[in-house]
Protein backbone atom coordinates (compact mmCIF):
# COMPACT_ATOMS: atom_id res chain seq x y z
CA UNK A 1 0.00 0.00 0.00
CA UNK A 2 1.43 3.69 -0.93
CA UNK A 3 2.24 5.89 2.25
CA UNK A 4 -0.10 9.25 2.30
CA UNK A 5 3.14 11.27 1.13
CA UNK A 6 3.72 8.94 -2.29
CA UNK A 7 -0.02 9.83 -3.01
CA UNK A 8 0.26 13.18 -2.30
CA UNK A 9 3.64 13.42 -4.35
CA UNK A 10 1.79 11.89 -7.16
CA UNK A 11 -1.39 13.92 -6.92
CA UNK A 12 1.07 17.18 -7.11
CA UNK A 13 2.91 15.87 -9.78
CA UNK A 14 -0.05 14.77 -11.88
CA UNK A 15 -1.70 18.47 -11.10
CA UNK A 16 1.18 19.96 -12.02
CA UNK A 17 1.05 17.91 -15.13
CA UNK A 18 -2.06 19.13 -16.18
CA UNK A 19 -0.88 22.83 -15.48
CA UNK A 20 1.52 22.48 -17.78
CA UNK A 21 -0.59 21.32 -20.95
CA UNK A 22 -2.83 24.04 -20.29
CA UNK A 23 -0.45 26.76 -20.35
CA UNK A 24 1.22 25.12 -23.02
CA UNK A 25 -1.86 24.93 -25.01
CA UNK A 26 -2.52 28.65 -23.91
CA UNK A 27 0.18 29.87 -24.54
CA UNK A 28 -0.04 28.24 -27.89
CA UNK A 29 -3.05 29.51 -29.26
CA UNK A 30 -2.21 32.93 -28.22
CA UNK A 31 0.70 32.97 -31.47
CA UNK A 32 -1.99 32.18 -33.86
CA UNK A 33 -3.19 35.66 -35.16
CA UNK A 34 -5.85 36.07 -37.64
CA UNK A 35 -4.86 36.96 -41.14
CA UNK A 36 -6.58 38.68 -44.21
CA UNK A 37 -8.52 41.98 -45.78
CA UNK A 38 -10.21 43.80 -43.35
CA UNK A 39 -8.16 42.07 -40.10
CA UNK A 40 -8.00 44.59 -37.00
CA UNK A 41 -4.06 44.26 -36.24
CA UNK A 42 -4.90 46.75 -33.36
CA UNK A 43 -2.40 49.12 -35.07
CA UNK A 44 -5.32 51.11 -36.63
CA UNK A 45 -4.87 49.64 -40.19
CA UNK A 46 -5.16 46.45 -42.18
CA UNK A 47 -3.70 45.29 -45.11
CA UNK A 48 -4.94 46.59 -48.62
CA UNK A 49 -7.25 43.94 -50.58
CA UNK A 50 -6.02 42.69 -53.39
CA UNK A 51 -7.44 43.02 -57.12
CA UNK A 52 -9.11 39.50 -56.59
CA UNK A 53 -10.77 40.46 -53.44
CA UNK A 54 -12.01 43.83 -54.91
CA UNK A 55 -13.64 42.26 -57.49
CA UNK A 56 -15.21 39.52 -55.40
CA UNK A 57 -16.51 42.10 -53.43
CA UNK A 58 -17.96 43.84 -56.15
CA UNK A 59 -19.42 40.71 -57.27
CA UNK A 60 -21.06 39.80 -54.04
CA UNK A 61 -23.13 43.74 -54.09
CA UNK A 62 -23.74 43.17 -57.34
CA UNK A 63 -25.98 39.58 -56.71
CA UNK A 64 -26.82 41.10 -53.01
CA UNK A 65 -28.55 43.84 -55.08
CA UNK A 66 -30.19 41.68 -57.90
CA UNK A 67 -31.64 39.45 -54.63
CA UNK A 68 -32.79 42.43 -53.01
CA UNK A 69 -34.88 43.76 -56.14
CA UNK A 70 -36.41 40.47 -56.90
CA UNK A 71 -37.52 40.40 -53.34
CA UNK A 72 -38.81 43.22 -53.39
CA UNK A 73 -40.63 43.30 -56.95
CA UNK A 74 -41.84 39.65 -56.27
CA UNK A 75 -42.95 40.25 -52.59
Amino acid sequence: MSSPDTVTSSILNASKHVQDKKEHESSSQQHQKPTGAGVNTGAGSSRPKTEAELEADRLYEERMEEEYAKREGGA
